[in-house]
């Protein structure tokens, strides 16, 4: 008649949750000076850590050392050659 007082499933769906982050615009790397990105694109980053690439990939957390974010930064000028204007300061996982 009642639901159960206890229960092991959340009452906020993925979609809902609001420690999950979709970001449109990513570049994921796995060293701190790397040159070649392990990806780039739209992903969603779950409170657990793990990060949703397209075509439902996962890329475990001990797998990225920092992500940089492009979604709030404005495109650069048109003759400013330099990309790290662009980069946003916020960290990876570890």
């Amino acid at each position: 008649m009642f639901p159960p007082v206890l229960s092991n499933e959340s009452i906020l769906t993925d979609e809902m949750n609001p420690l999950t982050r979709a970001y449109h615009d990513a570049v994921v790397y796995d060293e701190v000076d790397a040159e070649d990105p392990l990806y780039e694109g739209p992903l969603v980053i779950y409170a657990n850590g793990w990060l949703e690439l397209e075509g439902n990939r996962l890329l475990s957390p001990s797998a990225v050392h920092h992500v940089d974010i492009y979604d709030d930064e404005r495109p650069p000028a048109a003759d400013d050659d330099r990309d790290d204007d662009r980069r946003t300061g916020r960290s990876g996982p570890r």
